[in-house]
């Protein structure tokens, strides 16, 4: 049976993207194995695991020195880049020794990993760079730098897969060729048949309130400051942020000191299969990001797409990938990225209007219909068909 091998530099276990990705290939005949990795606050995740059939997941341990030490010696050399590399070298190890017909790797900090599995052996196998960020232009990120090791890193690379047009159209600005868009939709589900979660009986939400949902990823860029900020005036609705991340506890800090301990709850992040509990339960989702570099700018976020395929009216950035969704649809109301006044009155506005709410609800069952991953993933498997 023919063989891909996968690296992800996360622990794969909410990574929908992939999984989806890997799942697609095993309907062409291909086992698919996942290298991730594990942490060491992690150990209780398995090292090895079949996570659907056909799809295996390795997860070689990330060794780092012991916190009593870390804690007295401030070094970024010993406590992050050494182990990063040690990591690597394991990931590299075992999909060297997978021998797989094609090697793939997620994102810039796995592409290493996939040529010395894939190109650095006497019969050279495909490698696919499928790359979910503009890692150009991203928060923190020099430019300089990851450009110049980007542009050499893609000569090893037999094909480039980006998230969308305007990422497609980005990348081959800067490196001439243009890759394959394959975007990130949900897979296609009925949510009549999902179960709602029962948000308002745990946090005591009256029927007179909405439900105004943000899921995902809580760090810089994201708007989640704004949106609190914007809430804060809000009459008639309770937030709900699911998510974890660097600013969660910011965010926490931030919705006491504006008072909003009554209007705003979180919810740590929950396993993605349950995500969809959450998003039915929801009357208005949210997906405001700010316009801080190209990689947001470019976006076109998971979130938004299970948003629509829960039927939810989605508030969002007015942004090239998620105005393009949110107005040619009608699945919802657009913002300035900047703009906590509009994002505050267009909360509001949709709090307030029943009808148009659902008038928005209504036509994301022909959105999805179109916006789904059974579609798209016909995009990937013609990927692989070329490569063969």
């Amino acid at each position: 049976m023919k063989q891909v091998t996968m690296f992800v530099w996360n622990n794969f276990v909410n990574d929908a993207r992939v999984l989806r990705e890997a799942t697609a290939l095993t309907e062409m005949g291909y086992t698919v194995t996942v290298i991730a990795k594990k942490e060491m606050d992690e150990l209780y995740l398995p090292s090895a695991e079949t996570v659907a059939p056909g799809v295996i997941v390795n997860r070689p341990l990330k060794l780092e020195l012991p916190k009593f030490i870390t804690s007295r010696i401030k070094s970024g050399v010993l406590n992050k880049h050494i182990p990063n590399m040690l990591e690597m070298l394991k990931m590299m190890a075992l999909g060297r020794k997978q021998n797989a017909d094609v090697y793939h790797s997620h994102d810039l900090n796995t592409l290493l990993q996939g040529i010395a599995s894939a190109k650095l052996r006497r019969n050279r196998k495909p490698l696919i760079y499928d790359s979910h960020e503009v890692q150009t232009s991203r928060t923190h990120y020099s430019f300089k730098k990851v450009y110049r090791i980007e542009k050499f890193l893609l000569k090893f690379v037999d094909h480039v897969i980006v998230e969308n047009d305007t990422r497609a159209d980005y990348h081959r600005r800067l490196y001439k060729d243009r890759p394959t868009p394959v975007h990130n939709y949900s897979e296609f589900y009925e949510i009549d048949e999902v179960e709602a979660y029962p948000i308002r009986q745990e946090f005591n939400i009256p029927e007179s309130e909405k439900v105004v949902l943000y899921q995902g990823g809580m760090q810089e860029g994201r708007g989640l400051f704004k949106l609190l900020d914007a809430f804060k005036e809000v009459e008639g609705a309770r937030l709900i942020m699911i998510g974890d991340g660097k600013e969660r506890l910011n965010l926490i800090d931030h919705h006491k000191e504006l008072g909003l301990e009554h209007k705003v709850d979180f919810i740590q992040r929950v396993p993605y299969k349950e995500l969809r509990r959450y998003t039915k339960a929801a009357d208005i989702g949210i997906q405001f990001l700010e316009n801080t570099n190209f990689n947001h700018y470019s976006a076109s976020s998971n979130k938004l797409f299970e948003y629509i395929m829960a039927h939810v009216p989605v508030i969002g950035s007015r942004l090239p990938e998620i105005e393009a969704v949110i107005e040619n649809e009608q699945v919802g109301l657009t913002v300035e990225p900047e703009s906590t006044k509009q994002l505050k009155e267009a909360i509001q506005k949709l709090v307030d209007d029943d009808e148009l709410r659902r008038q928005f609800s209504e036509n994301t069952k022909q959105a999805k219909q179109k916006y789904n991953w059974d579609n798209e993933k016909d995009v990937l498997k013609r990927v692989y068909k070329k490569i063969k």
